[in-house]
């Protein structure tokens, strides 16, 4: 029974953990005629800065920066590049999925036809970790928010604008070690529901990596409208964007 009980822990924190989801939103609608299917599509690291990012305000995070080397601007910039490397990745990976030819922009001019994925990330919030290990169910969470825009350009020909995309991820409303410890104090098992949920729940913490988690899970958000943008200019299949 023991076992039993945690593992419905577990899977109930990571179940909770895989619906957490990104909001996006299309904000300018393309309505010009049919394209032929690009080449190539280059997908920019989308613009940022370390003034954007606003620390983990957690009470070890805090620690951690009073006693480290490191400067305030220097961890901002850190974590401005790691979301803005992952953010594009991921946006590449998903594209690819779902069968377009997506890259992360060369510094060069490329030739034929292409479609430009740009954009800009907003904000960079990572909240507070120990709120979200100890408490959870959105108490300190992170978040990420961009916005995109796609344009499709031929040769060296000026780009062509076509639609643009905002959207936001956070890291949900997994519940904390706290949450828990009603059931099992009613269980006679405080001390063991508490370790097994908060357990979990830093498990999942330490996987999620503070700085890229949530720009993976945005990224995901703005690849699946850019590939509804696809859908609709018959460039691949409907079920290729799940």
């Amino acid at each position: 029974m023991q076992g039993l009980r945690y593992c419905a822990v577990v899977f109930a924190v990571l179940g909770l953990t895989a619906c957490n989801r990104a909001h996006t939103d299309t904000v300018e609608s393309y309505l010009g005629p049919t394209m032929p299917r690009p080449e190539r599509v280059l997908v920019s690291y989308f613009e940022v800065s370390g003034s954007q990012v606003r620390l983990d305000q957690g009470a070890s995070a805090r620690f951690e920066r009073a006693v480290g080397s490191q400067t305030q601007s220097e961890l901002q910039s850190e974590a401005a590049q790691a979301t803005q490397a992952a953010l594009a990745q991921h946006m590449v990976d998903r594209l690819r999925a779902y069968g377009l030819p997506a890259e992360i922009a060369p510094s060069y001019a490329v030739p034929g036809t292409k479609l430009l994925v740009q954009g800009r990330i907003e904000a960079i919030n990572q909240g507070n970790r120990t709120r979200r290990t100890v408490i959870g169910l959105g108490a300190g969470k992170s978040t990420v928010t961009a916005d995109a825009q796609l344009y499709y350009a031929v040769d060296n020909a000026r780009p062509r604008f076509l639609t643009a995309f905002e959207g936001e991820a956070d890291s949900g409303r997994t519940p904390g070690a706290v949450e828990t410890m009603g059931a099992g104090a009613a269980a006679e098992r405080v001390t063991t529901s508490a370790a097994m949920t908060g357990a979990a729940h830093a498990g999942s913490e330490t996987r999620r990596a503070t700085d890229t988690a949530e720009a993976d899970r945005l990224a995901e958000g703005l690849a699946s409208q850019v590939g509804r943008f696809a859908v609709s200019q018959g460039w691949i299949p409907a079920a290729a964007v799940r």
